[in-house]
């Protein structure tokens, strides 16, 4: 990176499926990391070699004053979520917990010490509802349809409202998959369907399949990461494609590739999951010189690939 400073980077969540790649490439970059994670999601086999890790609940807030003090970072990387749309409107009370106390407890830490900046993973998949237009933009209104979509952009309003000496990133991630997500935890779909095509199981689509995701690969999400450490970033950022694909044409080319004929059974839809959702990254393209990368062609082979090997290891 340009004028590259080495940064001492505190990561919450380190240990999920987007966090611990983000860990990876900040020590591949030459920072020190520092991991925070209670370990009800993420995996210990998932953190990298060489990071400093504290199991911790982000929503104790003594004991994240008390390592913030300790380690005293200077930027901060906040990944530490629930991020199931459908399970938020099963526990709504935890996921306000989790996502907008937690949050606030991680912002609070992280004044004590003066960091300089704060990087938050928000979801441009569930904080702009229903929009009216595609692709997305960040001026687009939010108006979030989910416990999921409100908690984080509820956070997204403390953070925002403390910006000022410590710098502000907000990344609103579209559907995120690639290698290393874990279809138990119910999230991303193209791991879902993968999962169930090998392991001979059913998968279900909720509506008509007609509805379209914005589908980015988890080392395009990485290097937004990594291009916002820059000192004078600050902002909200959409880190998606700008191109939307229907969940029934996902779901088909998977199963082309792997061979199955076997259709998903379709179910009623959710009423709290959004119809379409694709962002537009103009904003990222020209603040950030930060682009999508991985084909999706490429993307669902890797994906595919690497869930073929875990299956064939864990038998």
């Amino acid at each position: 990176m340009d004028n590259f400073k080495e940064e001492k980077i505190l990561l919450t969540g380190g240990a999920g499926f987007i966090g611990s790649q983000v860990a990876q490439a900040y020590l591949l970059a030459g920072h020190k990391v520092i991991i925070i994670d209670d370990f009800s999601r993420g995996k210990r086999g998932n953190l990298p070699e060489g990071v400093i890790v504290y199991q911790v609940d982000i929503c104790n807030l003594d004991k994240l004053c008390e390592i913030f003090i300790r380690e005293q970072p200077t930027i901060v990387n906040h990944h530490a979520a629930l991020v199931s749309v459908r399970e938020s409107c099963q526990h709504p009370e935890l996921y306000w917990q989790v996502n907008l106390q937690g949050t606030v407890n991680v912002i609070e830490a992280a004044s004590t010490v003066g960091v300089k900046k704060l990087i938050y993973a928000s979801s441009g998949g569930a904080i702009y509802g229903n929009a009216k237009a595609m692709p997305i933009r960040e001026s687009a209104s939010a108006e979030p349809i989910s416990p999921y979509g409100k908690n984080k952009l509820a956070a997204e309003k403390v953070l925002l409202s403390r910006d000022g000496n410590m710098k502000t990133v907000v990344l609103r991630y579209a559907n995120v998959y690639g290698p290393g997500q874990d279809a138990l935890n119910n999230n991303g779909v193209i791991t879902i369907f993968s999962n169930n095509m090998l392991r001979g199981n059913q998968s279900f689509i909720y509506g008509d399949g007609r509805q379209t995701r914005d589908f980015i690969h988890v080392r395009d999400v990485v290097n937004a990461n990594l291009v916002v450490l820059k000192p004078r970033v600050r902002g909200i950022f959409n880190i998606g494609t700008g191109i939307g694909q229907p969940l029934i044409d996902v779901y088909l080319w998977i199963a082309r590739l792997l061979k199955v004929a076997k259709m998903p059974i379709f179910l009623p839809g959710n009423p709290y999951e959004v119809k379409h959702n694709v962002l537009s990254v103009q904003r990222a393209r020209e603040k950030l010189e930060w682009q999508p990368c991985v084909p999706f062609d490429r993307g669902l082979w890797e994906t595919l690939q690497a869930i073929e090997t875990d299956i064939h290891a864990s038998v």
